[in-house]
């Protein structure tokens, strides 16, 4: 595996056929296991097979493996993981209504959960719509609307918006 997220990265776990993504904290990465604490959030099953999608500064990575239950309870443990997706992105504008990002391939979803970190340090994860998709010589600019995001999310947004158009 290319890729191995380090403790303290957000990951975004999906359980196909679940509805809703759970948000963990990485907590810990081995050689052939990665820890994730979903906190309160409990696992559908002892074992299951798991999409983690975790956001780094070069790009989004998709890691397709099984998920065992562990301790302490709420902790699951990514082993093994079995492919490593990696989808280079790059924001290109964002706004209270959503974001344009350019990314190398479609987007696998139609309806994404994004996350992003503002320059303040604050995380965002949210669900967006996809408006549009278009393919340019450099890869797809993809517009996103927001939909329902966390109160807190959206001041915080007006707040970097306001301080660029200011």
């Amino acid at each position: 595996m290319d890729f191995r997220p380090g403790p303290g990265q957000v990951a975004l776990v999906e359980y196909p056929g679940e509805p809703g993504a759970m948000t963990g904290l990485i907590t810990a990465g081995g050689e052939e296991r990665i820890a994730i604490d979903l906190g309160a959030q409990a696992p559908p099953a002892p074992e299951e097979p798991v999409i983690v999608s975790v956001y780094a500064p070069d790009a989004l990575y998709r890691l397709r493996g099984t998920a065992r239950a562990a301790r302490p309870e709420g902790v699951i443990v990514l082993e093994p993981v079995h492919d490593v997706e990696r989808i280079q992105r790059r924001t290109l504008d964002i706004g209270l209504g959503g974001l344009r990002v350019l990314t190398l391939r479609p987007v696998p979803h139609r309806d994404p959960t994004v996350m992003f970190t503002l320059p303040t340090g604050r995380s965002i994860v949210g669900a967006t719509l996809v408006l549009s998709e278009d393919a340019s010589g450099e890869g797809y600019e993809v517009r996103l609307s927001f939909k329902d995001l966390d109160p807190d999310d959206v001041v915080a947004l007006r707040e970097l918006v306001e301080a660029y158009t200011a």
